[in-house]
């Protein structure tokens, strides 16, 4: 039988809070480096302690934060990871409003900038405030928010699976290496598959009743992922149209209703290809042709030889831009450290793919949830890969993809024996 959480005392409550307000102290007044160290520090404890009362996750979680600190602090010692122009400029604006901040002028405006970074610089500007002006700083909190995704594949896979296989799946989605990567540097890619897969749980949510909580999260995922990344609408209208269909396939007028209002939908996307990418006019293949030849420049650049004349190019060269967009750099690519690591993932990432076959047969006993994952995972990719000829932008764009990937890879393997024996887990909070 599982144990009652009991509500704290009061006394209990203000020590506590006692204890926090001494760990902000600490934290306002160390230097950025020793702030963070700090931190990690404490998540140390925590891991130890959550490790000790056998609960996993937290464990999992703790530890996931503790290496991508390493990885921060010994890339600022060492100077291994490239910093692209876009990171000096997250960083910059980050500290411009915190420092805004705290000489009282709370609502200060970073202006003459895109909605995107004045969104990204207001969701790093907190982190500034308490632990310095310090880019190690804005890293970090790319590291915090990076664990939501874990947290986010743990929840969604426990609709299927047991609490032990949700925590593997959540484990190895926050330790793959190009995770890693894209969560120890200020870009927007970590936060854009947080609000994607907020959506995608919302919507899994729905298949069985509406809450507060799950419209609450949809309706900020949806503004939110028009500021950070408004192409991914597209995939949201789907994951809507999919839900629909699924709770109204017994009813044949309620089909009709969707078709005509996803209509209007698309009509607007092809009518104004340019707006969202800014090439063509309407959509076509010649649009998508310049829109992919766009992408395709400097050293990483593949498949430039690649054209798209008719509607069925584009179809037969899907198989292909797919493999690219999923599975490179490919080892005769690499030419650095960090393409030498994501290349070498690459190769588990297909081993999960043929594992996740077995996952998805696994999930065929719930086929709802199985279709909007599958929505999620293979339109996500298409899409992206129609257009996508360059594997450092590739390596960006995945991740938004790769963790369901991952999720169906685990299922698979949980079902061939492969035994991840873990104690057995206490309680869960």
């Amino acid at each position: 039988m599982s144990r009652t959480v009991s509500v704290l005392r009061p006394a209990q409550t203000i020590q506590l809070t006692g204890l926090a307000a001494i760990l902000l102290a600490v934290l306002f007044v160390l230097p950025p480096t020793f702030a963070v160290l700090f931190v990690g520090v404490v998540v140390l404890f925590i891991g130890v302690l959550a490790y000790r009362l056998k609960n996993y996750l937290v464990t999992v979680f703790a530890a996931a934060l503790l290496f991508r600190l390493s990885v921060i602090v010994g890339d600022t010692i060492v100077g291994v990871l490239p910093t692209p122009p876009i990171v000096t400029g997250h960083h910059e604006r980050a500290g411009a409003l915190a420092a805004a901040w705290t000489t009282g002028d709370l609502f200060s405006a970073i202006t003459s900038i895109t909605a995107m970074r004045t969104f990204v610089a207001h969701l790093l500007a907190p982190f500034y405030v308490i632990l310095g002006d310090a880019m190690l700083v804005g890293r970090f909190a790319i590291a915090v928010f990076s664990l939501a995704v874990g947290y986010l594949i743990f929840i969604l896979a426990q609709r299927a699976v047991s609490r032990r296989v949700a925590t593997t799946a959540a484990a190895t989605v926050l330790f793959w290496p190009t995770f890693v990567y894209r969560s120890v540097v200020i870009q927007r890619e970590v936060l854009a598959a947080i609000v994607l897969l907020s959506f995608l749980w919302a919507t899994v949510q729905w298949l069985d009743s509406f809450s507060k909580q799950s419209v609450l999260v949809a309706g900020l995922a949806v503004p939110i992922m028009a500021i950070l990344r408004e192409e991914n609408l597209v995939l949201v209208a789907a994951l809507l149209g999919t839900l629909f269909l699924i709770r109204a396939r017994h009813r044949p007028q309620y089909i009709a209703v969707s078709a005509l209002a996803t209509i209007p939908f698309l009509v607007f996307f092809a009518l104004n290809f340019h707006s969202f990418t800014g090439y063509g006019r309407t959509l076509s293949p010649s649009a998508i042709d310049a829109f992919a030849q766009s992408r395709a420049r400097g050293s990483s650049a593949y498949l430039t030889d690649l054209h798209y004349e008719t509607w069925l190019d584009i179809v037969l060269y899907a198989p292909l831009k797919v493999v690219y967009f999923l599975y490179t750099p490919f080892p005769w690519q690499a030419s650095g450290v960090t393409e030498t690591v994501v290349g070498v993932s690459a190769f588990g990432l297909l081993a999960m793919t043929v594992l996740a076959r077995r996952g998805i047969g696994t999930l065929s006993d719930d086929p709802a949830f199985l279709t909007l994952l599958l929505t999620y995972l293979v339109l996500g990719v298409l899409t992206y890969s129609i257009v996508e000829m360059n594997y450092g932008a590739a390596v960006r764009r995945r991740i938004q993809f790769v963790p369901i990937l991952l999720l169906l890879g685990v299922i698979g393997a949980s079902r061939l024996g492969v035994n991840i024996r873990l104690p057995e887990i206490g309680r869960s909070n």
